[in-house]
């Protein structure tokens, strides 16, 4: 048996709560920067080794290693008789799930192995990370076979996701928030959570921008101080502190900054405070979204809050 798991978190608490096996993370933070159409897996990995070295800081070689090592390691796990996958409801975990799905429905030998465990009834929706080791072991024997509709709603999912427009995702989100049956449960609400990181119609602030800068006008300025305040107002979030900090640095960007950088945190500038107040308009560093270059040529996608639903201003 193996526990695949979109980071470290119960490497160390699965043992502890009678889960034997081995353990295998898959990272790629998908829930941000660019997921291109990109057939040749070599070239996607590349992109996004660079996001995420020039947007986390981590040094390059490293990053493009470690993402080869968990792309190759899913063609190892035909070598295990079960493959139990943990993932939560946020958009971070949901990104990856989607991605391990459709790489893995490509392996047919495999599929019949794969267990998806099942959260809903028993702690709703508390991270499995914030969970206790005795929390965990009531999971035991709630995991439960990955169905062709899981996979193919994946498949479909990823392809939306790396699409150069958003309106596939929203056709999912449609569907997905209308179906109490959804093959994945907890796809509709992160899809529609991502959405609401496109520029808003009036203001261009994103949500999770927004949020930044509520958090900051409020009082709070070091990492410590915002990040706990944006989970709290935030609907579903879905950020760690890592991401959190690029969002907080794009702000610091542009002609006109809503936030000042400065050791140990961020102040809100007179542009952010005009932007929280509705009289000005947000345009700051180049940005992408899974496949959408915000700043590219063609549609400019945002999201209007009043039909909460994408809108092409192109």
């Amino acid at each position: 048996m193996v526990h695949l798991r979109c980071g470290d978190d119960l490497r160390d608490k699965l043992p502890l709560a009678g889960f034997a096996g081995d353990f295998q993370t898959f990272v790629d933070p998908l829930c941000q920067g660019p997921v291109p159409d990109e057939p040749d897996e070599s070239r996607f990995l590349d992109v996004r080794a660079r996001f995420i070295a020039q947007a986390y800081g981590f040094p390059l070689d490293e990053v493009r290693q470690r993402l080869r090592d968990e792309w190759v390691a899913l063609d190892r796990l035909a070598g295990y008789d079960r493959v139990v996958l943990w993932f939560d409801h946020d958009w971070f975990d949901q990104a990856i799930l989607i991605r391990v799905l459709a790489a893995l429905a490509e392996h047919p030998a495999l599929i019949d192995r794969l267990r998806l465990m099942s959260i809903t009834g028993f702690w709703g929706l508390h991270p499995l990370g914030q969970l206790s080791p005795a929390q965990l072991a009531t999971l035991a024997g709630h995991d439960e076979p990955v169905t062709d509709a899981q996979l193919a709603l994946a498949q479909s999912a990823w392809s939306a996701l790396r699409s150069p427009s958003p309106l596939a995702l929203q056709e999912l989100v449609d569907e997905l928030t209308s179906d109490p049956d959804a093959p994945l449960p907890y796809l509709g609400a992160a899809i529609g959570r991502h959405l609401r990181d496109l520029p808003w119609r009036g203001d261009g602030l994103g949500l999770s921008e927004r949020l930044c800068l509520r958090a900051v006008a409020g009082g709070r300025h070091t990492l410590a101080e915002i990040f706990p305040a944006v989970n709290a107002a935030d609907p579903h979030p879905y950020l760690g502190d890592l991401q959190l900090v690029t969002i907080l640095q794009g702000l610091t960007t542009g002609d006109a900054p809503a936030l000042t950088g400065h050791d140990g945190g961020w102040t809100l500038t007179a542009h952010g405070g005009q932007l929280l107040a509705g009289s000005a308009t947000w345009s700051g560093a180049e940005r992408w979204m899974g496949g959408i270059d915000l700043c590219g040529p063609g549609a400019s996608w945002q999201w209007d809050p009043d039909t909460a639903r994408v809108l092409s201003c192109g």
